[in-house]
């Protein structure tokens, strides 16, 4: 039975211009995983990380061979600036973002409709008139699926560490689950920094499965405002 672990990133820099790189609060988030980790006893076979800088922070600092990881960028996050910057000329540059918002009387609320709203479109663009963007919603959609199915097929009976984001995992829960994939920001909504979401290969059939989504205790019992969402 292949078991693989996928594992948010800690939180990143959403309020700076680089969005990637872990912010202190995401470099803390990152060391409890460490005990997370330690107290599952997990002892990886494969450990394995999108290209994105905050994918390799978190393993970094969560666990001490993170250097023998593989790096598979098909786990990396949906380009959500180029996807804010075609909905919304506003949204175009993260300052420009941060302006708009500002002078919203709820920016959090704001944000999360028009972060929703962008994301529809950018799911309801055919395939044909998607070169705004620079991946298309069926393009994430195959590259994060396959990369699922590669993984649990290359290393069956092994125990696998995905270090990734938000989408791919929430997109992942909702193919599992037999959920309409194009509500995958549904889920994605609500999983927390560091949280980690099991899927395991049972039966000589190797089906796929969800076996836990979003854990997080160990930031309930540390602190519990080290749960974060961006």
């Amino acid at each position: 039975m292949a078991k693989i672990y996928l594992i948010r990133h800690g939180q990143a820099s959403f309020s700076a211009d680089d969005y990637d790189q872990l912010s202190d609060t995401g470099i803390e988030q990152a060391k409890l995983l460490n005990q997370a980790i330690t107290t599952k006893q997990l002892q990886p076979d494969v450990i394995v990380t999108g290209s994105m800088l905050r994918h390799k922070q978190t393993a970094q600092y969560s666990l001490p061979n993170s250097n023998l990881a593989q790096q598979d960028d098909r786990w990396n996050e949906y380009d959500h600036q180029n996807i804010l910057a075609v909905y919304k000329k506003e949204f175009s540059t993260p300052q420009l973002m941060r302006e708009f918002l500002r002078k919203q009387a709820n920016p959090t609320a704001a944000f999360q409709q028009h972060f929703i709203a962008a994301i529809e479109q950018w799911i309801s663009t055919p395939e044909s008139e998607s070169d705004r963007y620079t991946e298309s919603w069926d393009a994430f959609k195959n590259r994060v699926i396959s990369a699922l199915k590669h993984y649990a097929e290359q290393y069956q009976g092994q125990t696998i560490l995905i270090y990734s984001s938000g989408g791919p995992i929430s997109l992942v829960a909702s193919y599992l689950q037999g959920l309409p994939l194009t509500q995958f920001i549904r889920v994605n909504w609500t999983l927390v920094n560091g949280g980690i979401t099991k899927v395991i290969a049972r039966g000589e059939a190797k089906k796929l499965m969800l076996s836990t989504l979003n854990e997080h205790n160990i930031f309930e019992q540390h602190n519990k405002k080290l749960i974060t969402y961006t």
